[in-house]
């Protein structure tokens, strides 16, 4: 039922990936071919199969659909199903990161298209983060800020330094690149997007989001600078690795925290 559920949400992904960064309304009008014009039936708008069945192009033009569509709502159905799983007997939990993930794509799509993250999903994402912390289990699991008179404020307190100590280093990090590089290293929607990330993870796990991400980034631009698929010092759509650095903390802790743990005794 979840996968399901997450196909659906997959496809308002998809319909918010296309529309947000050109200005449209989500809502009006409806699914309809950017090519034609022609508005898409309700059988046709059925996550994975209508794509199948309709050989990936437009009934009424021919136009080719992107492969996008169905790969976007496959991963936000296989990432609902994990989350779930990950957090199962604790549905508030389930439900603010079900919301996170969902914005994770979102954001990760249009950054690596557009080079922009929308402040529609930060800034929700921010105030979402800091209100739930009290009743957030992962906070309660993995924050590491503990204060003996109350266990919530504990909660509040690692994500609002998770909040300030995760938007803090990238906005370092953007201030050295702006020195050293005379260029910005760092946007201002990754510094609001870790902000959100921060608020929902605790300071600790905020950490480990930037470590992953700027580790997912630099291999990546190595092998396709490499490849010569991409040029020295161009523009990287860093939200993207933030949001898979965001996803696999959340789904793998406590097995980060051990790797550490083992490596730190490995060099003693």
């Amino acid at each position: 039922m979840i996968f399901i559920l997450g196909l659906g949400f997959g496809s308002f992904a998809n319909v918010c990936i296309y529309r947000l960064p050109r200005g449209e309304s989500i809502i009006r009008p409806g699914s309809h071919c950017p090519k034609c014009g022609k508005q898409i039936k309700w059988y046709d708008n059925i996550p994975l199969i209508s794509y199948a069945l309709l050989g990936g192009k437009c009934r009424y033009c021919g136009e080719k659909i992107s492969l996008q569509y169905p790969l976007i709502e496959l991963i936000t159905a296989f990432l609902f199903l994990l989350t779930y799983q990950k957090f199962r007997g604790a549905p508030f939990t389930i439900l603010i990161f079900l919301l996170l993930v969902l914005s994770l794509i979102i954001v990760s799509a249009i950054d690596f298209q557009t080079y922009t993250i929308p402040n529609k999903f930060t800034y929700p994402l921010i105030i979402l983060g800091l209100f739930s912390s009290p009743f957030n289990s992962f906070l309660k699991e993995y924050s590491g800020i503990i204060i003996s008179s109350s266990r919530q404020l504990s909660l509040i307190v690692s994500s609002f330094l998770g909040l300030l100590v995760g938007g803090g280093v990238l906005y370092l990090i953007a201030l050295l690149g702006r020195k050293m590089f005379k260029r910005e290293a760092m946007g201002g929607g990754d510094i609001k997007l870790i902000f959100g990330v921060g608020a929902f993870l605790g300071v600790a796990n905020v950490l480990w989001v930037i470590f992953l991400a700027s580790l997912l980034g630099a291999v990546t631009g190595g092998v396709l600078i490499i490849a010569g698929k991409y040029k020295k010092f161009q523009e990287v759509a860093f939200g993207t690795y933030i949001s898979l650095g965001t996803v696999l903390v959340f789904l793998f802790q406590p097995g980060l925290n051990r790797i550490y743990i083992d490596l730190i005794s490995i060099c003693k």
